[in-house]
């Protein structure tokens, strides 16, 4: 028996089962990256459009009911509705933490911006408490968009 075909053959067989592990592993890495981006995304979409649809309904909450018990009762039950703070324990729990300390401050400040349903009998969309209430909240939001989109990006790498 020659034994330099056998170590031949050993070797080519180590090196083919090497390379196949390393390319199951590199399709693996990858198939995880991929599966995280899809579910921050679809985590970041479904915050985002629950922060959304609660100032909308804020909006539209001023506009229609003049009783200021039944306005900050109808704020509560759309933020409920909307599961704004559901999907936030959902960023907390995925996100990076970049993400979810601009989480927060969106959060705390539609918040701030609900509770002027309360302290504010007659509060309207032209008064100096909405709009500047409505301007902070959307800074906040552009703001943990831009921190989204970034660690998109960086799931992506």
């Amino acid at each position: 028996m020659n034994w330099g075909t056998l170590l031949g053959t050993v070797v080519g067989a180590a090196l083919g089962i090497g390379s196949t592990l390393i390319a199951d592993h590199t399709r693996s890495r990858r198939e995880r990256a991929n599966r995280m981006h899809d579910t921050l995304r679809d985590l970041y979409s479904t915050y985002l459009a629950a922060l959304n649809d609660s100032s909308s309904v804020l909006r539209v909450i001023i506009l229609r009911e003049n009783d200021t018990a039944a306005r900050y009762q109808a704020a509560l039950d759309a933020f409920r509705d909307a599961s704004v703070l559901t999907q936030r324990y959902r960023v907390a729990l995925q996100a990076p933490p970049a993400v979810r300390e601009k989480s927060d401050q969106a959060y705390r400040l539609l918040r701030q911006w609900r509770d002027l349903l309360d302290t504010h009998p007659g509060l309207s969309l032209s008064s100096s408490e909405y709009l500047e209430g409505l301007e902070q909240f959307h800074q906040a939001r552009k703001d943990l968009q831009a921190t989204m989109r970034a660690s998109l990006d960086a799931a992506d790498r």
